[in-house]
């Protein structure tokens, strides 16, 4: 009779671990159904809202963190941004965490300088060139900038914009390829990323703020996955809409350094 009791509470555990399985089983799992694409007047609501956004800033001064992960080397450095709408102006110093100068680019319009403390070099040229992609290894356009800076996506042109899933907007040209894919954060017309086709990147936004109606994330990801290569920013301080002096559109270059052209041509994959 001892032996008979002592086996009965393993006998009930073992029952209730079989029970629990069973019904684990016959659960049904709980599946959340797919978004439909966003109806027009949901569109033409969300295109106002980002070309209101893009008016709302004239200039801005950024400054913060920024980590560079290149074939999964990474750095950390500090960087300052100063930028003007219209004409187009984007001036950006990055500088080694302890201070030293690494370096200062200079974007206006389409032209690109950039003054490398590291090798004593002022290179000049072209956004898109060769010689570019293998200094600076993500893909860069006078949109895509400007959308970094702003931590905001800038629209590119296009001449057709439909929703092909919900919480997402396609931007198409002429020819009706996709230029622009923007997906939006859910019960939001906040961006989460904005992918720029032509240049195979994508920007992610996260953490946004709102300083008297402007919209920006403080935190900014640029992917670029077939140079292998990201860059994330993390910003400290964002003002809007101040007083920019031309003489902060300029770079300084020491006597010593060598002006290197930029080859012009397309990147070259090849």
């Amino acid at each position: 009779m001892n032996i008979v009791r002592q086996k009965n509470p393993s006998i009930r555990r073992l029952f209730s671990v079989a029970l629990l399985l069973l019904l684990s089983c016959c659960a049904r799992v709980a599946v959340t159904p797919p978004s439909p694409p966003l109806d027009h007047p949901a569109i033409a609501g969300i295109i106002s809202a980002f070309k209101e956004q893009g008016v709302a800033v004239r200039t801005l001064f950024s400054s913060g963190t920024l980590t560079i992960d290149i074939k999964g080397s990474e750095s950390d450095a500090t960087i300052l941004i100063v930028a003007i709408r219209d004409p187009s102006k984007i001036k950006i110093e990055i500088t080694h965490p302890w201070g030293r100068p690494l370096l200062h680019i200079l974007i206006s319009g389409s032209r690109i300088d950039i003054l490398s403390f590291t090798d004593k070099r002022l290179y000049s040229g072209q956004l898109g060139t060769y010689d570019l992609s293998r200094l600076i290894p993500v893909p860069l356009s006078p949109e895509l900038l400007w959308t970094l800076a702003r931590a905001y996506p800038v629209l590119l042109k296009y001449n057709r914009v439909l929703s092909l899933k919900g919480n997402q907007i396609t931007l198409l040209d002429q020819r009706k390829d996709k230029i622009q894919v923007i997906d939006l954060y859910p019960a939001s017309d906040l961006p989460h990323r904005a992918s720029f086709c032509q240049q195979n990147a994508e920007v992610t936004f996260s953490d946004f703020q709102n300083n008297g109606g402007i919209r920006y994330a403080k935190e900014i990801g640029l992917n670029s996955p077939e140079d292998n290569a990201r860059l994330s920013f993390e910003i400290g301080q964002m003002v809007f809409n101040k007083p920019v002096p031309e003489a902060i559109f300029r770079l300084e270059t020491p006597l010593d350094f060598e002006l290197v052209p930029l080859r012009s041509g397309n990147r070259d994959r090849h």
